[in-house]
Order: C-alpha cells, then structure tokens, then sequence
C-alpha cells in the first residue's frame, strides 16, 4: 500500500511521505551504538526493513552506513541496541550466524576465486558429495537454477571467474549469497564499476526478488537510481540517524539536502565573473586519436575550468588521456603557452605542468600499498632531496601535512595506507600529489565517481579554488548535472567529434542532454 499521508520531516523541504503498512518489519535495528577508540560510530540508530522492499541506505562517507551492516552481517558486535528478524530477538556475533539468520552481504569488494569456475565459487566450502568426492552435477543444476531465477542466461556454470567481465562477476557474487536462501540481502555500492545497461540489468534482478518478499537493503551514492528503484530510504550522518523517508514525491535536491544537511545552493562554488582570459596556457589543434578523436581543437585559458562531456564511447577520456601521454596514436598539435610540445608519457607530461586525475584511482593514480604521505610525496622527491640522495624527511612531513590539511583529506595519520581511505579521500590524496608538484593544468577524468554527496561537495570547492588561483582544470564526466554545475565553459563529444562549445549560463540540462545526443540546434 503507497502512503496517503504527508509527514513533514523538515519545515524547510517538501513534505515527505511515510508508509503506513501494519504488516511487521522482517528487520528492526533498534537504538545500535558502536564505539571505537576515540569515536562513536553509531550513536542510537535506528533501522526497519519491510519484506519485499528495496531500502537505500544513504550517507556520507563516515556517517555509520558501513559499520551498521557490518553489525547487521556478524563482523561487529553492537555496543548498545537490539536487533530483531521477524520480530524476534537475534544476536549476531559471526557472519556464519548472520547466514543462518537469512541474511547475506554482497560486498564492493567481490570475494571471489579468479581460478576456479563460476559453479566452485559459488557452492566453495559446500560442496554436495559423499565426503570424498565433490557431486559436479549437482553443483552445475543448481548454479543453473540459480541463474533461472535471476533470469541470467548469459553467464556458464563452467566458465573460469577470472575470465568474465565485472558487471558478471559481480551476478556470480549475488547468486553466492542467493544460494544461502536469505531474506534480507544488503549490497554494498553495486553499482558502482558498471555501465547503464548492465545497471539496468541489475535493477532488473533486484525487482524480481523484491517480488519473491526478499528484503533488500541497497547502499549507493548514486541519488538518482535511488529515486528510481528504491521504496525507502535511511538517511544517517555522522554516526546518527536523520530520517527515514518514502521515496514517492522527493527530489534530488531535497535527498542532498537531508544527507549533507546544507542547501544545495552550497554545492556547486563558481566565481562571479567567468574566470577564462586571454591568457592560453594549452592549444590543441586538429588532434586525433586512433578512431577514438577525431579532429578536435580547443583551447583552455588562465584559471579557466572546462568541462568535457559526451555520452560513453564519445571520445572524451581518450582525448584526455593523450594530453597526458597515456594513449597511442595520437595525432595533431598541442602547445603550451604558445610553445607545440610533445607529450609522448605522464613523465614529459608532468615536466609541462600537467596532471591527470584518472576515474581508475586505485589503478592508476595511487600506489596502494603505500602510505599516504608516499604517496603525496611521491611525485615531489626531487625537491625534498639534500645535497645527497637522500630525502630531508622533516620537510617532506611539513609538506604532505600542510596538503592534507588544505585539503582536509581524513587520516588517521599520513603513514595509514592510502588504501584503508575512503573514495573521497583517495582522491584527495590524488589532487594533493599534483598541487604539491606545483602543476597548473589538471585534468580530472570522473572526478566524483564513487565518492558520496559530502565528498563532491568538497571536490568542487576545491576546484572552484584552484581556478580562483589561477589553475586551468579540464573535467571529463557523463554527470550533466556536475558538468553545468563546475564548468566556465563545455564542451560536447559525439560520435568521436567535438561537436558543440556553450558558454556558462546559456545551457540548460535538456539542452545539453538533446546535445551529447548529436543535435547540432
């Protein structure tokens, strides 16, 4: 049954509604608290969860989500609070009792065995058999069963997992816990590594077990498909809970709001005069790529920032990654400040004063395993180094200190790995290894992929500033909304071509949309 009565959860938004279902919760969080050395996780939170609902969990990074599913799935134990499923009192200290319970965990992180076969990894540690010999057969008809009732049919029992792309990967994780035959099923960000179509396949999954009466808890950044597919959401921040909210009739604007707690207004910070000049620090002219670019010239001007925006395939993070000498190919004229350079590796590319923020971070753009400090540094040593090879440790710290600080990137210290960040912070990390090298042109391809709405927020601010300082940021992203929002100027990729240049201001979204979908009026 849909709500019928408006319940004002805050005077300054839109009215709310609430559902009014009598039938019982399958999940009732009550009053959790979780602390930690120095922190309170979780102060008092709330959760309740109807059958056949799919419940969004919404958050800034740091406000609980993560630490109120890993109570929920046995990997923490509550300070303070109960839990009851199907009304009844449960503890839950393993996530081997969880499972019993009916409630599985997809991860972001996929737990998955590269070598062995779709059928082993999702029955490995439960094999059927007789004690010494595993029942092959019996794994392949129910890994097909499985797939049935996710309507997957493109995807073979027998295939090696370290083969299949990810969007399959992560159905071959969905199916694992499926096959644990839970109640609640919590998913972690899936969303997050997959395209459009494979996402509107996901949602395609999730409705079909809505309908079976599986309750499911889906934490996402992503407001949009939030709106779209959720019934429900929990909103926390900083470790409480703000509301929880029906999802008929609320707008985006409204969701930001209830889970940063600031106007939207706030969220995007442009200078009041265009900040472009005359003053060209990078031409490109006729420049192609393979058969990624074709034939696209542009400038970008002193603290000016450019946003690049195409629908996927158009070309747009190929031409970005040839101004930092990462793709082949390449073809046609780049100056820098007048002068026609050769950019042939980030290496010379660095030495011209430019950076790359890519959308693969951990891939590309960090060394994981080392220290956030390293990684700041890591770009800089050269100007840390003494008379000898060796580096002056002390400046080093003040340095990456001050660039954390400036950037108010969240750490425990700066000798945590990078790796134990969030999203967010990954970036920041990113952005402050290239301000600490001093370089005036950065180009930031999907620079709030995977981060929350808190995050971005501080992302844009600080690219705001670095323009107000007279930096030139180039931002590739398919987000029309970020790209109106940050952009002095925008560019539009179709088909390979730049096609279309809009000033600030004279474009709307559904112009822009009509736009990266080839309409040249």
């Amino acid at each position: 049954m849909r709500p019928s009565e408006p319940v004002f959860m805050n005077p300054d938004l839109t009215a709310m509604r609430i559902h009014d279902d009598y039938a019982p919760p399958i999940l009732e969080m009550r009053g959790i608290v979780k602390r930690f050395p120095g922190l309170v996780a979780l102060d008092g939170v709330d959760l309740s969860v109807r059958r056949g609902e799919i419940h969004a969990l919404i958050g800034q990074n740091g406000a609980g989500k993560s630490t109120l599913m890993k109570i929920l799935s046995g990997v923490y134990t509550p300070d303070e609070g109960d839990i009851r499923v199907e009304g009844l009192p449960v503890s839950i200290h393993y996530p081997r009792e969880a499972l019993r319970l009916g409630i599985g965990t997809v991860y972001q992180d996929l737990s998955l065995v590269p070598q062995l076969s779709v059928a082993d990894n999702i029955y490995l540690g439960r094999e059927p058999g007789n004690g010494f010999v595993i029942d092959q057969t019996a794994i392949r008809r129910s890994t097909q069963a499985l797939f049935r009732r996710l309507e997957v049919r493109d995807i073979d029992g027998d295939e090696r997992v370290g083969r299949l792309p990810l969007a399959q990967q992560q159905l071959v994780e969905i199916a694992k816990v499926l096959s644990h035959e839970p109640r609640i099923l919590i998913l972690d960000e899936p969303t997050a590594p997959l395209a459009d179509e494979e996402t509107a396949h996901l949602f395609r999954i999730l409705r079909g077990l809505r309908e079976q009466g599986i309750a499911i808890i889906f934490i996402s950044h992503r407001f949009k498909e939030i709106l779209q597919q959720c019934d429900r959401a929990t909103i926390l921040r900083n470790g409480r809970l703000v509301t929880t909210i029906d999802m008929q009739g609320v707008s985006e604007d409204e969701l930001v709001e209830l889970t940063i707690g600031e106007r939207l207004e706030t969220f995007f910070h442009h200078a009041e005069q265009m900040r472009a000049n005359a003053d060209v620090v990078l031409e490109v002219s006729h420049l192609s790529v393979r058969r990624a670019v074709r034939d696209v010239s542009f400038t970008v001007g002193r603290g000016e920032i450019v946003g690049i925006t195409g629908l996927l395939g158009a070309g747009q993070n190929e031409l970005a990654r040839a101004l930092f000498g990462i793709q082949d190919g390449v073809r046609g004229t780049i100056k820098r400040r007048g002068l026609v350079v050769r950019i042939r590796s980030p290496r010379q590319a660095v030495r011209l004063g430019i950076g790359l923020l890519t959308e693969h971070r951990k891939l590309e753009g960090l060394v994981p395993d080392m220290s956030v400090k390293e990684n700041i540094s890591l770009p800089s040593l050269a100007a840390f180094r003494r008379l000898t090879m060796f580096i002056h440790n002390g400046r080093e710290r003040w340095a990456v200190r001050e660039s954390m600080q400036q950037l108010n990137v969240k750490a425990a210290s700066s000798k945590v790995k990078v790796s134990t960040l969030s999203g967010g912070n990954q970036q920041k990390v990113i952005l402050g290894k290239w301000l600490l090298r001093d370089l005036d042109v950065l180009i930031f391809i999907s620079p709030t992929q995977g981060i929350d709405v808190g995050a971005k927020a501080e992302i844009y601010a600080h690219l705001s500033e670095l323009a107000n300082q007279g930096k030139s940021i180039i931002v590739v992203s398919e987000d029309l909304l970020e790209i109106l929002g940050i952009s002095d100027r925008i560019f539009v990729m179709y088909n390979r071509r730049l096609t279309r240049i809009f000033q600030r201001g004279e474009v709307d979204e559904e112009t822009l949309l009509s736009a990266v979908q080839g309409a040249t009026l």
